[in-house]
């Protein structure tokens, strides 16, 4: 009975992963279709007075006097941001409506790298036994790190590109389990880094909502997202083979 329940979570699982990388993948594809539609409907529309109106409303933010005051309050609200749930998504897209799209990058990572830092020493001082336990009910999280290792970079790398994937959670386990600080960051900005440029970009563009400039980011982050979805899936099966390729021999 075991060995099936075990089996059956295993399908499971390897259903939830395939049907996610493909809704990614499907979303990807709907998303150029409507950009090709929509870019020439908004041309010929009623649209152009609107995003022209939302054009010079953006130009006279980004023209604004003592930027780095501007900059430091992003700060403070990122700082908020590693206590409170505040949307992610809403603040890498509001400093790309407010900078220049390398600026906001910049930013936009400086922001996230204190969200990793504040909630990794959370987990180092506290022991993270809580965050543990929450982010190990999402199954798939749970297989990654038992059959690949908590000190893995690639595991944490996917963690943060895999969608669905609690940040808070990742870092506070992460922090709890001692990982060195240094590999925590580099893993978990190149995982996520992916995202930043996503919103950061959009936000840059939010003007031009219908146009490849806007939705070209969304639909890489897409194809991204689900190649490492199939790529975890793939990974865990071989695993499991491997598993039951040494237990029979043993």
């Amino acid at each position: 009975n075991m060995v099936n329940l075990m089996e059956k979570k295993n399908l499971n699982r390897k259903r939830v992963l395939y049907a996610t990388s493909i809704g990614l993948f499907v979303a990807a594809i709907v998303i150029a279709v409507i950009t090709v539609f929509m870019s020439t409907k908004v041309a010929e529309g009623g649209w152009a007075e609107f995003l022209n109106a939302l054009d010079k409303l953006q130009t006279s933010i980004q023209a604004l006097e003592n930027r780095w005051l501007i900059v430091l309050a992003l700060m403070g609200v990122y700082v908020l941001r590693g206590f409170l749930p505040i949307p992610f998504p809403f603040l890498l897209i509001m400093t790309g409506v407010m900078f220049r799209p390398v600026n906001a990058i910049l930013i936009n990572t400086a922001g996230t790298t204190i969200v990793f830092v504040i909630n990794y020493f959370w987990g180092k001082f506290t022991g993270g036994g809580v965050a543990i336990k929450k982010l190990e009910k999402y199954d798939n999280v749970r297989e990654m790190m038992a059959h690949h290792g908590k000190t893995k970079l690639g595991v944490l790398v996917a963690l943060r590109l895999v969608p669905s994937v609690p940040i808070n959670l990742v870092s506070k386990t992460y922090g709890g389990m001692k990982y060195p600080l240094y590999d925590f960051l580099v893993a978990s900005l190149l995982g996520y880094f992916p995202k930043i440029w996503t919103y950061s970009v959009m936000g840059g563009n939010i003007s031009q909502p219908f146009t490849w400039k806007f939705m070209g980011p969304i639909i890489v982050l897409l194809i991204l997202s689900g190649i490492t979805t199939l790529i975890v899936n793939i990974t865990l099966e071989k695993r499991k083979g491997d598993n039951k390729d040494e237990n029979s021999n043993a």
